[in-house]
């Protein structure tokens, strides 16, 4: 018996046309990922900025006052967002936080934040 091993062009034809349809449906949803991931990453680092106050005032043994004026001094906001405060939020100097609300504008949608005392641990509402 003479036997050949191997897939015949039909065969090949099927797999890659197959894989060119499965990707062509993959594809187009990376770009969508991939805004997701970024717009989550950027969440991450402006919470953990904000996050990161009372330990700055304890460090500086000096109180913090977060307003709309010293926001940008204090928070690292990413490109394209806006954030309000109508109240300050103070950071003592022993790193306890009286606690408050803001809230940030990022790609047109609106999200509010409470601080709670005694570290200001943030929560969207």
């Amino acid at each position: 018996m003479n036997q050949r091993s191997g897939f015949t062009l039909i065969e090949v034809l099927v797999v890659l046309i197959l894989l060119g349809l499965a990707s062509a449906l993959v594809l187009p949803k990376f770009p969508a990922i991939y805004e997701r991931f970024k717009s989550r990453a950027e969440q991450d680092a402006f919470f953990q900025s904000l996050g990161g106050l009372p330990l700055k005032a304890y460090t500086q043994q000096q109180a913090i006052a977060l307003t709309q004026a010293s926001s940008s001094q204090l928070l690292e906001l990413p490109s394209g967002w806006e954030l309000r405060i109508e109240k300050p939020i103070i950071y003592k100097a022993n790193g306890v936080c009286l606690g408050g609300n803001l809230s940030y504008i990022a790609k047109g949608i609106r999200t509010q934040v409470k601080l709670a005392p005694p570290y200001c641990e943030a929560a969207r509402l």
